[in-house]
């Protein structure tokens, strides 16, 4: 499938301020399945350098420096032409075979280079009880699993939230409420407490109709044969060719899609707008 995206971000700041170094996560993952064909970015006040970088978790980043000339605005619009070809999301096998249920065990090679998104930070014992509850309901298998927590979690209340950090996993399952970046904050949570590798995954969805569209999040599971696969709660599915993935990583704050500070004393207002087209 092919897709343009158009994302405007609009910063306003309540008085002038003197811009520092800005990181974006605005350039699509590239991947075995997803090529660009086309990507224009335009920023105004206009960087003095731009840099290109790989971090450390094989996303692209742009830093971007400016100089001390005072502004009262930021804004970054992107182009971005991209095909994706998973149009099959289920075309995978589990492997070895007594992963197909869980708890299933890594490799030791695997499980060093996993560690990073096996880690148990804000994992409760209701976020315990909750992920035996869902292995219990599908017999502990493991692709089951991973399609029925999808399920379970789109059942909470859904809220646009295009701002601040995802809420605690305890808060969305206490609540039964959050955005997309809360339900894979708590997806992860659920498959780490089971020993599954998971990690956040920030991007965009092309959805049909005219309703809004936003910047989206989803989870990947690393499934032993397969490799990282993307659940999306939100969207109850797989992710697949109508996801374009920005970044990946263990710690959802790290890959914020625009980071950045600035000096002086002023407030800032992010206005932004995103559109996500199929293309002939």
């Amino acid at each position: 499938m092919k897709l343009r995206i158009n994302h405007q971000l609009l910063y306003q700041y309540s008085s002038v301020v003197s811009l520092q170094a800005h990181r974006l996560y605005l350039l699509p993952r590239l991947g075995p399945y997803l090529k660009i064909n086309k990507s224009v970015f335009t920023i105004f006040p206009k960087p003095s350098s731009i840099a290109e970088n790989l971090d450390v978790e094989g996303n692209s980043q742009y830093v971007l420096f400016f100089d001390k000339s005072p502004t009262d605005q930021l804004t970054i619009n992107t182009e971005i032409e991209v095909e994706n070809l998973l149009e099959n999301p289920f075309k995978f096998v589990i492997y070895p075979f007594d992963s197909q249920r869980i708890p299933f065990s890594y490799t030791p090679q695997v499980q060093q280079l996993v560690q990073p998104y096996l880690v148990k930070t804000g994992i409760t014992d209701n976020i315990r009880q909750f992920a035996n509850q869902v292995a219990n309901e599908v017999n502990w298998e493991t692709h089951r699993f991973f399609t029925h927590l999808n399920t379970v979690i789109h059942r909470f209340g859904y809220q646009i939230r295009e701002e601040g950090e995802p809420f605690l996993p305890e808060m969305v399952l206490v609540n039964k409420m959050g955005s997309c970046r809360d339900y894979v904050n708590l997806y992860m949570a659920v498959c780490r407490s089971l020993g599954i590798a998971a990690r956040f995954v920030s991007g965009y969805f092309c959805g049909s109709g005219n309703e809004p569209q936003y910047l989206h999040a989803w989870a990947e599971v690393y499934v032993p044969g397969a490799g990282w696969r993307g659940y999306d709660p939100t969207q109850n599915s797989m992710a697949a060719d109508r996801h374009i993935p920005l970044a990946a990583s263990a710690i959802p704050q790290r890959v914020t899609p625009v980071f950045g500070t600035f000096r002086g004393s002023a407030i800032a207002q992010l206005i932004t707008k995103v559109n996500v087209l199929t293309i002939e």
